[in-house]
């Protein structure tokens, strides 16, 4: 029920029914004498998962809430969920007065790729964290770059420094950060740096702009990167969004593409009352 076409299909068709169907395939639904929201009963579910199944969405459903809802605002941090970097895919970023990169790797998980994940980060990265089980902390200190931070989750939910980040940005690589830039987004900083209005035949924008980042330094690239990748998750109605959510959905509303009409019909859906409960 904690996946992005679950959550898809709840915000285009307002259907709960569909979202709870895995609890009820189960048998973990059962009726209840009081009714509740179907966020309530969400909430519910996803306490139990972080009890008894720490999982990775129980990893990202943390890092959001304690570091994006906790230590900064959803006002001045965005939070980005599987982020393409390099040959890597960024289970979260965050950026706020700059960009940290969390690798995610459960107790379930193998150190497989994580080097070299971690190495594709710091290209691209100011901090780069490994965000583990207490118990494979250590190990995986060990193998990755001495730059690379480490936390682990804790029992209680908390996320616990092991290890402290190195800030990176200044060997960021220019190039890297291009390519996880939107057209808008490196055609705006292309006009910054050179002055004038990116005039260029439609095919050919990309390269001409690829060529000119080649120019920036690891700084102002980097400076870039936070700006643009701030801006896609701060605006008004994304932030309103996702802050009316309950704190189990908050990372699915980052990641799922809706449509101001979708939202609305999420929150509608999240609103409506049910006569179950968790077996």
């Amino acid at each position: 029920m904690f996946t992005r076409p679950v959550f898809a299909n709840l915000a285009r068709s307002g259907n709960w029914q569909v979202a709870l169907g895995f609890l009820a395939e189960h048998g973990l639904l059962i009726p209840a004498s009081k009714s509740q929201s179907v966020a309530s009963l969400y909430e519910s579910a996803w306490l139990e998962m972080r009890r008894a199944y720490r999982n990775e969405f129980v990893y990202k459903t943390e890092i959001a809430g304690r570091i994006v809802f906790g230590r900064h605002s959803p006002n001045t941090a965005s939070l980005h969920v599987e982020l393409p970097v390099g040959r890597s895919i960024v289970d979260v970023a965050v950026f706020n007065g700059t960009s940290t990169a969390y690798e995610i790797k459960t107790e379930f998980d193998t150190p497989k790729r994580l080097t070299t994940q971690t190495l594709d980060y710091l290209e691209a990265f100011d901090r780069v964290c490994v965000v583990t089980h207490p118990r494979c902390a250590k190990s995986y200190a060990e193998i990755v770059d001495p730059r690379v931070g480490m936390l682990v989750l804790t029992e209680r939910g908390s996320l616990r420094q092991i290890r402290e980040p190195q800030t990176n940005r200044q060997n960021v690589s220019p190039q890297t950060i291009f390519s996880c830039l939107q057209r808008a987004e490196y055609i705006d900083a292309v006009s910054m740096k050179t002055g004038q209005p990116v005039v260029k035949p439609s095919g050919i924008i990309q390269a001409y702009c690829g060529e000119v980042f080649r120019e920036f330094t690891p700084l102002e690239a980097h400076a870039i990167f936070v700006h643009a990748l701030r801006k896609r998750k701060t605006d008004g109605e994304t932030v309103r969004f996702v802050t009316a959510l309950p704190e189990s959905l908050r990372v699915l509303g980052y990641a799922t593409p809706l449509s101001g009409r979708q939202r609305e019909t999420a929150l509608s859906a999240l609103r409506e009352c049910v006569g179950f409960q968790l077996a």
